[in-house]
């Protein structure tokens, strides 16, 4: 029988190259696309504010043990002006405390943001519990003594001695109560102080991410040439 007889079976055609090493490019998707640039923008931001909160938490708990604290004697009259080590070093732990919600806003791993905000909220100063004032000493009991009348011959009321004592009370009740010294350690935000950090640390990661959406939408560009599935991305954990 001939070669070239039409009836005989050819053999099957291989498979292109590009099939047999696995490296065809998965179909672009675009709402993948957007996905993956969200996913990526907000991987890339959020390391950066963690990496800024803990600088300057670490900022401030040097400046509270006094690096860079200016000498008084040189300040002069402006002494009044200028604040005091301890009161800096609680701004620059605020300004950590802000990074450190703006990177938990940030960042698609919760559990991560979370503990970062653990990390770097914490007072400066430990807050130590009043304690319990100590009872007085019990007297023994003695024996009962007979009284004495050691009484003088009371004297007339002077009308203008009790208006000057009126007057010195409601003086003394009337003025303003100074607060902690310059060189005593700020308290810690209350309410309303925690509650702008986090908005303002939300308002600044976000903002951020929006910002860093070009970065974003680069890398899964490139990842998708590279033959990765852009559906895949932010999906592997």
């Amino acid at each position: 029988m001939r070669s070239d007889d039409p009836l005989r079976k050819r053999p099957a055609k291989s498979k292109p190259e590009i099939w047999v090493s696995g490296g065809q490019r998965p179909p672009f998707d675009l709402r993948a696309l957007g996905t993956g640039t969200l996913h990526l923008a907000r991987e890339g931001v959020a390391p950066l504010h963690a990496w800024a909160a803990r600088t300057a938490r670490r900022v401030a708990v040097k400046v509270k043990d006094g690096a860079g604290r200016l000498p008084v004697e040189k300040l002069g009259r402006a002494e009044r002006f200028v604040p005091s080590h301890l009161r800096v070093a609680g701004w620059i732990k605020n300004v950590g405390a802000t990074l450190a919600h703006a990177s938990a806003n940030a960042d698609p791993d919760i559990s991560r943001g979370n503990a970062l905000v653990t990390e770097i909220e914490p007072h400066l100063w430990a807050e130590t519990a009043p304690q319990p004032e100590a009872e007085p000493p019990v007297a023994a009991p003695q024996e009962p003594v007979a009284p004495v009348d050691l009484s003088e011959p009371k004297a007339e009321a002077d009308p203008l001695a009790s208006i000057r004592g009126e007057l010195a009370d409601k003086t003394s009740r009337t003025l303003p109560t100074h607060p902690a010294g310059p060189d005593s350690p700020p308290g810690p935000p209350g309410a309303v102080g925690t509650a702008v950090i986090q908005v303002t640390g939300y308002l600044i990661g976000w903002a951020s991410v929006i910002i860093a959406l070009p970065y974003g939408l680069a890398r899964a560009l490139w990842q998708w040439a590279n033959g990765r599935d852009l559906k895949a991305i932010g999906r592997e954990d």
